[in-house]
């Protein structure tokens, strides 16, 4: 018996033509089961500076946006973008600034979900920034000693009768053994006082203040 068809019989050849012709679409859409990210797309976020010192933002090398001690920008930029922070130093007797050890900080935009806090822990290390008053008659150079290594940070004035002598110090790595020194010379040598690491770690949370008082010298 022979059997019925209910149409033409389609050649073998085309049969496989047509079943290559279907997969074709299912390969470009499934990429061998890989999804295809777009390469580059807009992130807008709210860049928060939480330190106590103005933090300049740069894209791509130039400055775009200046942020003062608690203020807030919304920012849009490509997930591209070379985007990194420097945070202002203090200056010396002589208007120059004190560099400090927060260099400057590199951001992955592409990483930034909504929001970028600046603050006082950056890359899991702990930075602090010292307000201190002078209540001695007399200046003084603060330095900062981190077990190994002393940074002449800062000078202070001395009190007078109406107001104590203040500086702030910038920015400085917070470590098991760093410790805040007060010097009756100016140039960070010679006897000093000292404000110990248990002080030191009474941080304030963001911004990495601590608040000094110097009483008298060596």
């Amino acid at each position: 018996m022979t059997a019925l068809h209910a149409g033409r019989e389609c050649p073998a050849s085309l049969r496989r033509l047509a079943a290559v012709l279907f997969a074709l679409p299912l390969l470009a859409c499934t990429g061998g089961g890989e999804s295809i990210a777009p390469t580059e797309f807009t992130v807008r976020f709210v860049a928060t500076n939480d330190l106590l010192a103005p933090v300049t933002i740069l894209v791509d090398g130039s400055p775009y946006a200046i942020l003062i001690s608690g203020r807030s920008a919304g920012l849009s930029l490509s997930s591209k973008a070379r985007m990194t922070w420097i945070s202002a130093k203090p200056a010396d007797a002589h208007g120059q600034p004190i560099p400090d050890q927060i260099g400057e900080v590199n951001v992955s935009v592409a990483a930034i979900n909504g929001v970028l806090d600046i603050t006082n822990v950056i890359d899991d290390q702990t930075y602090i920034t010292a307000s201190i008053f002078n209540h001695a008659r007399q200046p003084a150079s603060i330095g900062v000693f981190d077990g190994t290594t002393l940074s002449c940070a800062s000078q202070i004035p001395a009190a007078t009768a109406n107001a104590s002598g203040f500086t702030q110090t910038g920015y400085y790595r917070l470590g098991a053994r760093t410790e805040f020194r007060a010097y009756a010379t100016l140039d960070c040598t010679g006897a000093f006082v000292a404000w110990p690491n248990s002080l030191l770690a009474n941080f304030e949370a963001k911004s990495g203040l601590v608040v000094l008082t110097l009483s008298a010298l060596p």
